[in-house]
């Protein structure tokens, strides 16, 4: 049986790599037209390159949501999520 500190972490787990996107610093959420455009369910995790290869383009800053998890100054961001906060369309 799996310990709940396993089945939290599974959480993280972007859902076509299965990297842990708690330990790479890439938690964030994504505006809703955004997430369903590649996503046909509200839960999960996907990692920022298993989420730009789903939408066939790099993610801007427009395509995040206005929330904590998104400023900068909100816990750690891997280099690649902080330069997608920041990049313009």
């Amino acid at each position: 049986m799996a310990s709940t500190r396993t089945k939290n972490r599974n959480a993280f787990l972007c859902m076509d790599c299965k990297v842990d996107t708690g330990k790479t610093s890439e938690y964030y959420m994504l505006i809703d037209k955004v997430w369903y455009a590649v996503c046909d369910f509200e839960r999960g995790m996907l990692c920022i390159d298993c989420i730009e290869t789903r939408l066939g383009r790099k993610l801007t800053k427009k395509d995040f949501t206005e929330c904590f998890l998104n400023k900068l100054t909100f816990g750690a961001k891997s280099a690649k999520l902080v330069n997608r906060l920041g990049r313009i369309a």
